[in-house]
């Protein structure tokens, strides 16, 4: 007996604000989409990498401010209009005082969600496409492999497995760790940009700081002003030989 209750009161309850309840399936439907492409914790630099990648292309960028400037239409004065007090109303089922409301409040609750949701991937768009700069290396994957195992022989930086995405700009959230001096540190970025892979790139400081760490810290702010002579001379060479390999 219950159950039949139940499923009238449903019955009565899509009958009336089915408008309203198809969109807040469009609405669930679109924010579980957005969250497969854009969250996959278990993966994140790939997938904020790919979420760059997607809004690279304006269309879709224009589309997601549209979903926004839509999302936003949908006032709770609208919500009202579709969903009137006692609106929800069944002769077998007894509503309780406020149920209307209760359901305009959550429609309304999932809309703001998703407006907050799509605001937050434009802006986290907006800040990497415009304030921040990474490696755009395009030649063969086998001379940036060959710079991270001298690299890594020579006890300068950890193992990482996105190193060549890193330098193909591909995994912004990825940092390769130095573990050698600062110093040293400095010396392998001058030395990497005089080379014709990456001597056209101007900002070689704000690239420093975006794809590596030293020692598990972030690159200090003055990193520019450290010297040549503080590195030893073993290490400038081993820098050296690296770097030069790229050119060959």
């Amino acid at each position: 007996m219950e159950n039949n209750i139940q499923k009238e009161h449903n019955e009565s309850f899509e009958s009336v604000i089915q408008p309203l309840t198809n969109f807040l399936n469009c609405v669930l439907k679109l924010q579980e989409s957005y969250h497969s492409i854009f969250y996959d914790l278990t993966n994140y630099s790939v997938i904020e990498y790919n979420v760059q990648k997607y809004l690279n292309n304006q269309q879709n960028f224009k589309k997601l401010q549209h979903y926004i400037t839509v999302l936003k239409r949908i006032t709770y004065k609208k919500i009202k209009e579709a969903i009137p007090d006692e609106s929800i109303d069944d002769s077998n089922v007894l509503y309780p005082v406020g149920y209307e409301e209760k359901i305009r409040k959550e429609i309304k609750e999932k809309i703001n969600e998703m407006i907050v949701f799509i605001s937050g991937i434009l802006d986290r768009h907006k800040i990497l496409s415009t304030k921040t700069e990474y490696f755009n290396y395009k030649g063969t994957a086998q001379k940036i492999q060959a710079l991270e195992t001298e690299l890594t022989k020579a006890q300068l930086i950890e193992h990482n497995i996105y190193f060549l995405e890193i330098f193909q700009g591909k995994a912004p959230n990825e940092r390769i760790n130095w573990i050698g001096t600062a110093s040293g540190f400095s010396y392998f970025i001058n030395c990497l940009f005089t080379t014709d892979l990456f001597k056209h790139l101007t900002h070689k400081w704000i690239i420093a700081e975006n794809t590596f760490i030293i020692n598990g810290n972030p690159v200090p702010q003055n990193i520019r002003t450290y010297k040549d002579k503080d590195v030893k001379p073993r290490t400038q060479r081993i820098i050296k030989d690296a770097v030069f390999n790229l050119n060959d």
